[in-house]
């Protein structure tokens, strides 16, 4: 179970590697203005999501020892 949650917790880093590569491809004109808000967004919701899986993982690991 640990393992599986060590899988989507790399998803999230290819997640992040996505969202970062979108960022700088857009060109800096202020009509992406709103689409660098959505990217924004997107990236404070990933790392909600990784800093509770990481969480969980410790707390299994622990509990696994």
């Amino acid at each position: 179970m640990v393992n599986k949650l060590k899988d989507i917790l790399d998803f999230i880093d290819y997640g992040y590697s996505d969202l970062y590569s979108a960022a700088d491809s857009l060109p800096d004109y202020d009509a992406n203005s709103s689409s660098r808000d959505y990217i924004s967004q997107a990236e404070s919701y990933l790392d909600e999501a990784r800093d509770g899986l990481q969480e969980v993982i410790e707390k299994l690991e622990k509990k696994n020892d």
